[in-house]
């Protein structure tokens, strides 16, 4: 009960804060325009991700708790992704800018090493999950067209942190290193019911994870590139409170 509350907590918490800064901002006598939306979204979306990743001075664990190599380990490897998103957005002048949470899934079965002769294969077994908050911005190419559809651009910026690693010193255990991510891309929204939206919104992310400046001299980065689509329906709150 307690996980189920903090869970749910975050996202009406992220509805409530939105929507009062932008009353503010906007002005509760200002007369609204086509493009006001207070969005509220859920997402589900499926992708595809890169990792490069490097450990220094430190050793490198299988899932029994065996050590594969010691020192400097570089490698890179494949996850396919799946996500499972919130965000709330609302007008700021002629751009919407929210809040939002992610939970995105990995899967690593295979690493690809690099060693000085070359490279080389090594079997894996391991998934995570990463708890993304974020900050967002869209920006609609047509801010005032009353057509049931529409084009926006977005961008994310936040921070992450990480579940469910079987293997130990996989990502490090120190807390508050540099987890950061960015992302970018498109939004394609229809209005299927009054003020209710499906959307599509395929984009790209990075994020970099490094513990150097908590437990030096060992350094674990990860530099993870992701492509994902995510779909879902968002409802337009300020149109069913009028």
């Amino acid at each position: 009960m307690r996980q189920l509350f903090k869970y749910l907590f975050f996202p009406f918490f992220l509805i409530h804060s939105v929507l009062c800064i932008a009353q503010v901002s906007n002005g509760y006598f200002l007369k609204s325009k086509a493009g006001d939306k207070y969005f509220v979204a859920l997402g589900y979306g499926q992708g595809t991700a890169h990792w490069n990743s490097l450990f220094e001075k430190t050793e490198f664990y299988d899932k029994d708790g065996s050590v594969i190599n010691k020192g400097d380990f570089h490698f890179g490897a494949n996850s396919p992704t799946k996500n499972y998103d919130i965000c709330v957005l609302a007008p700021i002048r002629h751009v919407r800018l929210g809040l939002g949470i992610d939970f995105e899934f990995h899967y690593l079965s295979q690493l690809r090493v690099y060693t000085k002769t070359g490279t080389d294969y090594l079997l894996f077994d391991e998934s995570m999950r990463f708890d993304k908050i974020f900050i967002a911005a869209e920006v609609p190419f047509k801010y005032e067209s009353r057509k049931k559809y529409s084009l926006s651009w977005n961008m994310r910026c936040g921070w992450f942190g990480y579940t469910n690693v079987k293997r130990f010193n996989f990502i490090g255990d120190k807390p508050f290193p540099i987890a950061l991510l960015f992302n970018t891309g498109l939004t394609a929204d229809y209005e299927f019911y009054p003020h209710v939206y499906l959307f599509a919104s395929p984009h790209m992310e990075y994020k970099i994870y490094d513990n150097s400046r908590t437990e030096a001299p060992v350094q674990i980065v990860h530099k993870i590139y992701s492509a994902a689509v995510i779909v879902g329906v968002r409802v337009d709150l300020g149109k069913l409170t009028n």
